[in-house]
């Protein structure tokens, strides 16, 4: 039934009505989760993604990151100190705990925006999945201790089973050096000193995370985003994906017999301890 219930989603997307589906069982909305590298942009293709779907005619909602957050500054600059100076008092585990709550909550919103009545276009800034490749990062730079990582993982874990997966899952490709200069133009004082290889190691875990939601059954969309594109086009795409027949809806059933793992922790059936 899952698998139906989105198939006329997509039909609804483009305009169509093919199943007689009942009120209380129609899904009207669409859940879309935005990841990129810190300095892509992301924040920006999130609202013109949004305004193109408003501009066909689609109610829509950005779910920005918490920064915002009375607390957000606290934790953020916590870490970002530890980052600079290559000492770890703790600031990346606090950060990493603060941030997978407020995901965790966040995400719970969009799923009951996007699939409850209101049926509504639901862009994400960076979901629950993302945060991960932070985690993983701050623990391979020495950020995090083992012990922290671990009671990370095991959160993580626990909450990931709790969700159902977006139904898109957009990475905005940047190359980390592009990432840097970015952010040397926006010129945020929390952003000063980060430094490029940290930027770099986060690349490299996102292309492992890709690799972890296709293997979830979570229909992923990489956009070169090293020039701004055209918004509009983006939402064909995304309306287009959505509408394409093949067996994406049976995977994304099975994914959720699928273990939440890590993604990046490695496992007994995978030799190459890098890759999940």
């Amino acid at each position: 039934m899952r698998a139906i219930v989105l198939h006329e989603l997509s039909k609804n997307l483009d305009g169509e009505s093919v199943l007689p589906l009942n009120e209380k069982n129609r899904r009207k909305g669409l859940f879309i989760a935005i990841d990129a590298n810190i300095g892509a942009g992301k924040t920006n293709a999130c609202h013109a993604i949004a305004s193109a779907a408003m501009g066909a005619g689609y109610t829509c909602e950005v779910l920005e990151e918490p920064t915002h957050h009375p607390k957000f500054d606290h934790f953020l600059q916590r870490y970002y100190e530890d980052l600079k100076t290559g000492n770890n008092t703790g600031g990346g585990f606090a950060m990493q705990m603060f941030m997978l709550c407020q995901r965790y909550e966040q995400h719970r919103l969009a799923v009951e925006k996007a699939w409850g009545n209101s049926g509504m276009v639901i862009v994400q800034d960076r979901p629950i999945y993302g945060d991960t490749v932070f985690a993983t990062t701050a623990m391979e730079r020495g950020f995090m201790t083992k012990e922290e990582y671990e009671l990370y993982v095991d959160v993580y874990r626990n909450m990931s089973r709790d969700i159902m997966p977006p139904d898109i899952f957009i990475f905005l490709d940047v190359s980390p050096e592009e990432c840097h200069e970015r952010m040397s133009r926006r010129g945020r004082d929390s952003e000063t000193g980060v430094p490029l290889d940290y930027l770099k190691q986060l690349y490299d875990n996102y292309q492992k995370l890709l690799a972890e939601m296709r293997r979830r059954g979570v229909r992923v969309l990489t956009i070169d985003w090293s020039e701004f594109g055209p918004p509009v086009e983006i939402w064909k795409n995304i309306r287009r994906l959505v509408a394409s027949d093949d067996l994406w809806y049976e995977q994304l059933t099975f994914s959720f017999a699928k273990a939440p793992r890590m993604p990046l922790l490695p496992t007994d059936d995978e030799s190459d301890p890098a890759v999940e």
